[in-house]
């Protein structure tokens, strides 16, 4: 018997549907709000974590319908679900974007930050969409002449398209890399079904003797035993543990092990380390850990 879950690179013909809602139905409501958020709000730091909100949410919808009601416990299709899924999502952003540069209008603001009001003609964004050497040529005569600066600079040409590229990479990547992070869960293949996902509370901090992987491997949990509640883990070190369980009476154990410092700000901050992922435990064992 293996000692960690091993997915069974399975999943249901349904997750094809899913993702096809998906993309109908969330993923463009997605693109319309990122694309007006960066429209209307003129400071590139926060456009930053815009984009990366966007591609997270691209990410999150795609594994919630496409992975988890899909019961995709295959990483690959989850990655590639996820790729094409924010590679639609940022056409669709693009082809909202072009839109209501076409519709600009008033400008308000002062010399050093201003926003032109504009609002999209839906069947305008359609059409777009459904022209992409349009809408590419649109985004070109864009790039050439900027529609937006930095202080008095007008951001244009090579470093426009240079902006655009990190922006499509920083959604594509976030939106590929979160659909996997469930189709690697623990999947009940005789119920068809996920395990029961439990997030224990914080316990205390691991030492070298309780984060030795051998003997947890062969189900010596001893050191392990020693284990108490976290006083404080807003602030201090502990240990996180999730259970995964079915009705099988089968268990599942992740383990990270967190550090914390203080920064220049006086802010907490942790390191995460992950000791085990998905480990098979006992029903004592388990029982244990939720008796704490």
């Amino acid at each position: 018997m293996e000692a960690y879950y091993q997915p069974s690179n399975k999943f249901s013909p349904l997750a094809f549907v899913y993702f096809i809602v998906a993309c109908v139905t969330a993923i463009p409501l997605l693109a319309l709000i990122y694309s007006y958020a960066i429209w209307y709000i003129p400071f590139p730091y926060i456009n930053f974590f815009i984009t990366l909100g966007f591609g997270f949410g691209i990410g999150w919808v795609v594994q919630k319908l496409a992975i988890d009601l899909g019961k995709v416990r295959n990483n690959k299709t989850a990655y590639l679900l996820g790729f094409i899924g924010a590679l639609i999502g940022l056409y669709l952003s693009w082809a909202v974007w072009v839109d209501l540069v076409i519709n600009a209008g008033e400008t308000y603001g002062t010399d050093r930050i201003g926003v032109s009001v504009s609002n999209i003609k839906l069947f305008q964004v359609f059409e777009l969409a459904a022209q992409p050497g349009l809408l590419f040529e649109l985004m070109g005569q864009v790039m050439d002449v900027g529609v937006w600066g930095i202080r008095s600079t007008t951001v244009s040409g090579w470093f426009l398209g240079l902006i655009w590229v990190i922006e499509a990479l920083i959604v594509v990547i976030v939106g590929a890399i979160v659909p996997p992070t469930k189709s690697g869960d623990p999947f009940c293949e005789l119920n068809q079904k996920w395990f029961k996902e439990k997030q224990l509370p914080a316990f205390s901090h691991l030492d070298n003797q309780m984060m030795a992987i051998p003997p947890l491997e062969n189900n010596n949990f001893d050191a392990l035993k020693e284990l108490t509640l976290a006083p404080n883990p807003a602030t201090e070190n502990h240990s996180l543990f999730t259970l995964y369980a079915n009705e099988t009476n089968e268990n599942y154990l992740t383990i990270k092990n967190r550090t914390a410092s203080v920064n220049d700000k006086g802010e907490t901050k942790f390191k995460d380390e992950d000791v085990v992922t998905h480990l098979r435990i006992n029903e004592e064992f388990s029982n244990f850990l939720e008796s704490i």
